[in-house]
């Protein structure tokens, strides 16, 4: 299903990880780039993002002002974090308070969820974190 017809908000929606997973190991912009992603969900400041890279790609950590967590579905990542660098293989998650995400780095071509909530005013849409005026 294309961005464009393919809906990010109701009551419930549901994805083949897998499958979207695959889609965007398709898509020419991740041939070229390395790294791809899509918001699987938007919902008022609720946003889960799908992305892949291939190793030694980072993740852009536009809401890193906000909690997220990042859950590694293939694959396997450097994060760095206020809490120090941990490695995250396939199956496991973590999660950061505001503005603690510094560094996502593929160690392996990976696949990964980011689940973003944005608090109180920290979120403005059409705004990004990294001043560049863009969404992921």
């Amino acid at each position: 299903m294309s961005s464009i017809n393919r809906p990010l908000a109701g009551p419930t929606l549901s994805y083949d990880l897998a499958a979207e997973a695959a889609r965007l190991r398709g898509d020419p912009m991740y041939r070229q780039s390395g790294k791809l992603g899509h918001a699987l969900v938007k919902n008022g400041r609720f946003r889960v993002i799908l992305t892949v890279l291939a190793s030694g790609q980072s993740a852009e950590t536009a809401h890193a002002d906000s909690s997220m967590s990042i859950q590694v579905l293939e694959g396997a990542l450097q994060v760095r974090a206020e809490g120090g660098d941990m490695e995250l293989r396939q199956g496991e998650l973590i999660f950061t308070a505001p503005g603690d995400a510094h560094d996502i780095r593929a160690s392996q071509d990976s696949v990964i969820l980011i689940t973003v909530s944005a608090q109180n005013d920290d979120f403005r849409p059409g705004e990004s974190r990294t001043g560049s005026g863009s969404n992921p």
